[in-house]
């Protein structure tokens, strides 16, 4: 025994017995008792007097230290928003030839004048002016119906019993996130809904093809531009 007390005896508790059992007897501080437990039973060590015992953190990602409950079989999973918030990304795409109206006028108006400014169209016409600014108007639509949407289809999931579906505040970011995080969560609750995210997943693929292409339709312009005008020849 080698805990002592404030005043120079050994402290009480359970200790190896010196009876030989091998188990543990309590000692009550100045003598040992009749109480007798293995040893694979001991107490855990109580804090000394002054000293306060910090219960333990929950584990990272938990909640109350409890598991998101699953809703019952048949729940539905797919509501109308979720879908509209999916399909928003295809009705950018069709948008997309609005925003390079007149993009070949503006880039030979931009030779033309040295790169000294695009003046006060850039050299655009006025139907192209008002197609490139009802893309540029749409696009904040589009972005911001999302976010709205995102925050509708919570409450649905939410009054269907689905336990701390994905936050709706994800959908600000501009990448499919939000239609990804919430397949995922959904389907932890309830085994289905997983659809949403192959179809976003789909989109964005599409929409990195596309961009590839219009990079490629864009320096393909500009070469036959500068060939046409005193830039040099670049088709050698």
């Amino acid at each position: 025994m080698s805990q002592t007390d404030g005043q120079g005896g050994t402290a009480a508790g359970w200790y190896d017995d010196p009876a030989g059992s091998g188990g543990l007897r309590w000692w009550d501080g100045s003598r040992w008792s009749d109480h007798v437990q293995p040893a694979q039973q001991a107490a855990p060590p109580q804090p000394a007097a002054g000293q306060y015992a910090y219960p333990a953190a929950p584990a990272y990602g938990s909640h109350a230290g409890t598991e998101p409950r699953r809703v019952d079989p048949g729940t539905p999973v797919y509501g109308p928003f979720i879908w509209i918030i999916t399909l928003l990304p295809a009705l950018s795409l069709l948008l997309l030839p609005l925003s390079f109206t007149g993009f070949e006028d503006m880039m030979r108006y931009e030779m033309q004048s040295g790169g000294t400014g695009y003046g006060m169209s850039g050299g655009l016409s006025g139907g192209a002016l008002l197609a490139q600014s009802a893309a540029t108007l749409f696009g904040w639509l589009i972005y911001g119906a999302g976010v709205v949407l995102a925050f509708f289809d919570r409450k649905w999931l939410l009054a269907r019993g689905f336990d701390r579906p994905f936050h709706w505040a994800f959908a600000f970011i501009p990448a499919p996130v939000y239609p990804i995080g919430r397949s995922i969560v959904v389907r932890r609750r309830s085994g289905r809904g997983i659809a949403p995210m192959w179809v976003s997943i789909g989109l964005l693929a599409l929409s990195l093809i596309i961009g590839i292409a219009v990079t490629v339709w864009i320096f393909s312009i500009t070469i036959g531009m500068m060939n046409s005008l005193d830039y040099g020849s670049f088709s050698s």
